[in-house]
């Protein structure tokens, strides 16, 4: 027991003959310096508490102004951060008894009052009451801890089985509040079948050898879909090396998984396309060197994009223990880009230096009906437009952009392909009969394909428009200002 010093002490007894014993017996306590205030009214020790710091209450629950437990209720409503000795009778004894249930922290019959139990019950008391505010405050630290976290903490009891999900650990999985049960065996229930068998291998190693836990599985979610997390954990064992809790985190990682498929699929469609390069005519390997450079360069670059905005919006410590495979992802990036340009780099000029805008144009749709049997429908009328370098390969890379689109997202049988002059414009439309998609989901804004035929546009002055809806295809149209695609004179 620590030793105190002075100590500030609170007596509110209406009695004079039962204050006096207590008076007495502290008079005698060898523990402690004291000082001691007082009352005989609850309502004066209210205000005696509001001016001066007290260490603990001495408080009789039979007072002028206020009787039996209701007392002790009414002052620790008031000054809930002061311990309390409740001074009971002989007779009522069961009424400090309750009062400790309600949180005094002792009792002690007035007429038998003896200096050394006076003296260890007001040691016991300040010590108890400290242990439990800063318990208090633990607890509230951790609840704080729990509502601002951005990761779903859960904590576990092997044992009993017993579990404890944040908030935030539910938002994760589609649920809200109370909505989800606490308990172990519905959470596995989630987890996706391909998965289950790994989730609890990792598991048992865990609690079994000690190997770390640290795995990504998918989970379906209340509305039904399949989302990735990642799950981390640590147990504790006692001495007979039986783990009897186990706290972690979960996080939503599946715009990181999205972003490593995107990335595999378009280092396997770097593979096929360089492997067949050396069987094709020296024509066709400049076309593809150039589309290597520019379509999937341009969808590499964008997935660079899209994992550094993911990056981004997390907490840097939350995400941490995935910035390993982020490093991976930027490295792998850079290496396919450094490959694809000096491929690009070292061969002749792109075909549209060899046969002009509307023949490569017109070859290209060619071979995009063959490959991905879409039919295209050209109505061409451009032949009077004299397109320069720029914006004729502004106009390619459009068509190419939006074509390729239409086979990779849209589901369409058909699409139609316009080049018109109308004065003082050139107008480019694509139209598919596809799938759309709902108007407000602003695809020119979410997608990086229609993002670079924005900025070619607005490199050349123009303007760009879509237009679509759900069964309804999609249409993009987009209008060139004559005076800045055309050749000038003597050039």
């Amino acid at each position: 027991m620590n030793t105190l010093a002075e100590i500030e002490i609170l007596l509110v007894e209406d009695s004079p003959s039962d204050a006096l014993l207590i008076r007495e017996a502290l008079a005698d306590v060898q523990d402690f310096r004291h000082h001691l205030v007082h009352t005989e009214l609850l309502s004066d020790a209210f205000a005696r508490a509001d001016t001066t710091r007290f260490d603990v209450v001495l408080l009789d629950l039979g007072l002028p102004d206020a009787q039996g437990l209701d007392t002790f209720r009414t002052f620790r409503q008031r000054a809930p951060e002061l311990p309390v000795l409740v001074l009971t009778g002989l007779d009522d004894m069961s009424v400090g008894l309750l009062a400790i249930q309600e949180g005094a922290q002792d009792f002690l019959p007035k007429r038998e009052i003896r200096t050394s139990e006076l003296g260890r019950a007001i040691r016991y008391a300040i010590e108890r009451h400290r242990a439990a505010m800063a318990l208090k405050e633990s607890e509230e630290r951790f609840q704080l801890a729990i509502n601002g976290a951005t990761a779903g903490l859960w904590d576990w009891n092997p044992q009993t089985g017993a579990i404890f999900l944040s908030p935030h650990f539910k938002e994760i999985l589609g649920y809200d509040g109370d909505k989800q049960p606490d308990q172990p065996s519905v959470l596995l229930e989630a987890v996706h079948p391909d998965d289950i068998d790994r989730v609890k291998l990792s598991l048992a190693a865990h609690l079994d050898r000690k190997h770390p836990y640290d795995v990504e599985y998918r989970v379906r979610t209340r509305s039904g879909e399949f989302r990735w997390i990642q799950s981390r954990g640590q147990a504790l064992w006692n001495r007979a090396g039986e783990a009897y809790r186990m706290v972690g985190w979960i996080m939503d990682v599946t715009d990181r998984k999205l972003a490593d498929e995107a990335l595999r699929e378009s280092r396997e469609e770097l593979q096929h396309l360089s492997a067949n390069i050396q069987d094709v005519r020296e024509e066709e390997k400049a076309r593809i060197a150039r589309e290597l450079h520019d379509d999937l360069g341009q969808q590499l670059i964008a997935l660079k994009m899209e994992v550094s905005r993911i990056e981004d919006l997390a907490e840097a410590p939350k995400m941490a223990l995935a910035g390993a495979d982020l490093s991976n992802i930027y490295t792998l990036i850079d290496q396919l880009l450094g490959s694809v340009r000096k491929i690009a780099a070292d061969l002749r000029p792109t075909m549209l230096d060899d046969l002009g805008l509307i023949p490569a144009i017109e070859w290209f749709t060619d071979q995009f009906s063959a490959r991905f049997g879409v039919r295209v429908i050209r109505h061409i009328a451009a032949d009077d437009i004299d397109f320069n370098r720029d914006s004729a390969t502004a106009v390619f890379r459009v068509v190419q952009e939006a074509m390729t689109n239409v086979a990779r997202h849209s589901d369409a049988t058909e699409v139609t392909l316009e080049i018109t002059r109308d004065d003082p414009n050139c107008i480019v439309s694509i139209v598919d009969n596809g799938r759309g998609c709902e108007s407000d989901k602003h695809p020119a804004r979410d997608s990086f394909g229609l993002l670079g035929m924005r900025e070619r546009v607005a490199g050349l002055a123009g303007d760009l428009r879509i237009r679509t809806a759900p069964d309804e295809g999609f249409a993009l149209s987009v209008s060139l200002p004559l005076a800045v695609i055309e050749r000038k004179e003597g050039k």
